[in-house]
């Protein structure tokens, strides 16, 4: 089985921008206030991560990033929370981008920037691109809780226009305006023995995960493979599949398989198989769980 994807303790997403453009809307006085705030929850999450201090950090960031992180952690069998300060990559300072957005929706909120983001990579190879900071409402008070990059690469356009005053159009779309509530933190998933991992397959189908007692995402008209959160244990454990079916994507036959693995540390070994179970044509159930022993 090929490697599963990392955990990203800093949550850098990388998407392609591909979107038209609208002028620029001049930023209102709130705004400009809330951008104050959500800039200084930023400031001392960034500053506890370069200070490698666990309390600041869990102090700045939201209960759900934190358990996230958490979960992905222990499931990969790393000392937590140490291993939240190991990742390569550093927070990228805001001096020196241009601010482009601050706005709030309900108890969530975020900041958008262009310029070239600093993630402690060679400067030579920075390019001009925007930075989306998201952040919740705890209690009260704003905390920072994760980002995306979104790459211009692909149109250059989008960097001109924005050069001359103007901002990408899609900021104004419901897919990147604050949604207004937060998910609920998940639950603490437990220490496991083993690392583990899933490829779930699943075509026609929305399929959703969980496995000692932790949910992962829904897999619709996809392949998946991620880390197993909670990972295995000794003797026996469970995989549950709760199932619904969908339109079958053109081109496309109905199929739901998973597969469940035991990693070693060296990503570079391949994992062993200790569950396979493929949907029997014609007969899905809304919901199975698939007892396994692990023995290694």
């Amino acid at each position: 089985m090929a490697a599963m994807r990392p955990s990203l303790t800093l949550t850098f997403i990388l998407l392609l921008a591909a979107w038209p453009l609208s002028p620029v809307v001049q930023a209102q006085e709130n705004g400009e206030a809330l951008r104050g705030v959500l800039e200084a929850a930023y400031g001392r999450w960034r500053d506890a991560i370069i200070r490698k201090d666990p309390v600041g950090w869990a102090s700045s960031i939201t209960r759900y990033r934190q358990t996230k992180i958490r979960n992905e952690i222990v499931s990969e069998l790393r000392s937590f929370p140490e291993a939240v300060f190991s990742a390569d990559l550093q927070p990228p300072p805001l001096t020196g981008l241009r601010h482009l957005e601050a706005e709030a929706a309900g108890v969530t909120a975020h900041l958008v920037y262009y310029g070239k983001v600093d993630m402690g990579q060679d400067r030579e190879l920075l390019k001009d691109n925007l930075l989306k900071l998201r952040f919740y409402q705890e209690a009260g008070v704003w905390k920072y809780d994760s980002n995306r990059i979104i790459s211009l690469d692909s149109v250059p356009e989008v960097r001109t226009e924005i050069v001359a005053g103007r901002r990408p159009e899609f900021l104004d779309s419901p897919e990147y305006t604050p949604p207004g509530t937060m998910p609920p933190p998940p639950p603490l998933c437990r220490v496991p023995e083993f690392k583990a991992g899933y490829k779930l397959q699943s075509f026609g189908y929305e399929a959703i995960l969980s496995a000692g007692g932790c949910e992962h995402a829904p897999v619709q008209d996809s392949l998946e493979q991620q880390v197993l959160i909670g990972g295995l244990v000794k003797g026996r454990n469970e995989i549950r599949l709760k199932i619904r079916p969908g339109k079958v994507p053109d081109g496309e036959k109905p199929a739901l398989q998973i597969r469940i693995y035991l990693l070693p540390n060296d990503s570079n070994l391949q994992g062993r198989e200790v569950l396979r179970w493929q949907a029997p044509e014609g007969s899905v159930p809304a919901e199975v769980t698939l007892p396994f022993d692990v023995n290694p």
